[in-house]
């Protein structure tokens, strides 16, 4: 009778270990397997995309495996930099806090509806402090403003106040003011880091629905982003711009995958609000203020009414 008790344990017992070992050996068999299933889903998202008719109708960067966040302070502008400023043929400028620039063309430039991005730049480099460190963004018509974002590290700054050329122009299509901020110099921080491949960045925004039926990836850039607005140091993340129908703007964070969420409008509202604040300032004897005012305000006026239309 005790031998066959012992019998069933030494059964038991064998059988307890044959299920571990069976476990051992399903855990490795789908360790050896993940590649490929990472493989298929890479696939797989190109299926979704075309079963959608979602075109990547740009060249997509492949040469970029790391990057930096890199921390950068405002500049402030010297005495010397306000009186080259002021000796800009064609302009009067005033210089708030050392660090915003407000411009009155004394007579307008006008651009053409058509021109191109360079042709925008050649009209009006000539009247910047700086040009040559800044990007034709676009031309905002809503707000009838020209933007010219800051580059760092041979990258665009994207929607940042504290980086940026606003040209505004009247019902002619003509610039008669412009307002400027710039950051400083740029120092990189923590050591180069792994980012994600832009073809990520168009899956996330696909898996948010913010890619739809029929929509064209039109451009993907990698430029800097900063999430948190801030005063005095700036620490921007490396982050995808991903164009969709050469209308919308997605940005998404080449390290983290997080998806900033504001849009160009948002963003110009606020921008030229704050220049508002900015220039009212400025002491009432200032020859420009009250015009600089009226050109910020009509640009705003003129933004809130095609919203509502």
């Amino acid at each position: 009778m005790q031998w066959g008790h012992i019998k069933t344990l030494f059964i038991l017992s064998f059988l307890i270990l044959n299920i571990y070992l069976l476990i051992q050996y399903v855990d490795r068999q789908q360790d050896s397997e993940r590649p490929a299933l990472d493989e298929s889903k890479e696939t797989s998202l190109e299926e979704q995309l075309e079963s959608e008719n979602i075109k990547i109708q740009t060249e997509i960067e492949s040469d970029v495996a790391e990057s930096n966040y890199i921390s950068v302070s405002q500049k402030k502008f010297t005495e010397e930099e306000k009186s080259m400023l002021n000796s800009i043929n064609n302009i009067t400028a005033a210089v708030i806090d050392d660090e915003f620039v407000v411009a009155q063309l004394n007579e307008p430039i006008p651009i053409p509806i058509n021109a191109s991005d360079s042709r925008v730049t050649e009209l009006l480099a000539p009247y910047l402090a700086y040009a040559d460190e800044y990007n034709f963004w676009g031309w905002n018509e809503d707000y009838r403003v020209l933007i010219f974002s800051q580059s760092k590290e041979g990258r665009t700054i994207y929607l940042n106040g504290s980086a940026i050329i606003l040209a505004y122009l009247n019902q002619d299509n003509e610039v008669t003011h412009y307002t400027q901020m710039m950051l400083g110099e740029s120092s990189k921080q923590g050591s180069d880091q792994t980012i994600n491949p832009p073809i990520q960045a168009i899956g996330t925004l696909f898996e948010r629905n913010n890619l739809i039926q029929d929509d064209a990836v039109t451009e993907v850039r990698l430029g800097f982003l900063s999430r948190i607005p801030t005063e005095g140091t700036h620490v921007f993340a490396p982050t995808w711009k991903v164009t969709v129908n050469e209308s919308r703007n997605y940005f998404v964070n080449a390290i983290e995958g997080l998806v900033y969420a504001g849009t160009d409008k948002e963003f110009l509202n606020n921008t030229i609000n704050d220049n508002i604040t900015r220039i009212g300032s400025l002491p009432e004897e200032s020859e420009i203020k009250e015009a600089a005012l009226h050109a910020l305000e009509q640009s705003i006026e003129v933004g809130n009414r095609s919203e509502i239309e």
